[in-house]
């Protein structure tokens, strides 16, 4: 059987679960051009992380990767969720889970170019509570967590929504941090370059860049 035919029930089922505060950033206060990078190199931090999972963990011939993240309603109705909103220009109503979605397409088309089979699932609800039962319900062999940015404070405080996947998972979990993550790593996601024997159209060559604005 080829390996680009196998059934998916045959493939090893791996969940790459993305904090999606780093995914879709929430409304920030100003508009500076340091706040618009801050959010570019969040979202290029899901991307390395994606990047990282192909590098190290990932068969492409053996394996189907669901892209997962969790959007809890509640969190947009805290209150300093509120006052953030009300000086930020960006639009109170934006539909941040179909942002996240747009997002975790973005990650999915990058790991088809690279031979990666992939699906994409946006969930409601606090976030270990939804990546402990997506796992359950796509029989997952491997999680992989993408670790939220937290201060040392609280770390020493309470558990990340990333360290109760890691002691709920009914499968083995693997934590990535941003010190895991070198700016290499993201090759890992370059398409392969044509072979000799290969008849490439030039307007074909030209790859879409990642898009992480």
């Amino acid at each position: 059987m080829s390996s680009q035919h196998v059934p998916l029930s045959l493939r090893r089922k791996i969940v790459i679960a993305l904090d999606p505060e780093l995914l879709v950033p929430p409304p920030v206060t100003d508009d500076t051009a340091e706040a618009a990078n801050s959010a570019a190199s969040n979202r290029f931090l899901s991307f390395k992380t994606v990047a990282w999972a192909k590098a190290n963990i990932i068969r492409p011939t053996d394996d189907h990767v669901f892209l997962v993240t969790s959007i809890d309603p509640t969190a947009d109705k805290t209150v300093a969720a509120m006052w953030a909103s009300m000086f930020s220009d960006q639009d109170p109503h934006t539909d941040r889970p179909k942002e996240a979605e747009a997002a975790l397409r973005r990650l999915s088309e990058a790991l088809s170019r690279v031979g990666v089979s992939a699906s994409v699932e946006v969930m409601r609800g606090e976030m270990a509570e939804q990546v402990a039962e997506c796992v359950r319900r796509h029989r997952g062999e491997i999680l992989l967590v993408q670790a939220p940015e937290r201060s040392a404070l609280a770390s020493s405080m309470w558990y990340s929504w990333a360290d109760l996947c890691a002691q709920q998972s009914a499968c083995p979990t693997v934590l990535v941090k941003r010190n895991d993550l070198p700016d290499n790593v993201a090759v890992a996601l370059d398409p392969p370059l044509p072979t000799a024997t290969t008849a490439v159209d030039p307007a074909d060559s030209q790859q879409p860049e990642p898009d992480f604005t």
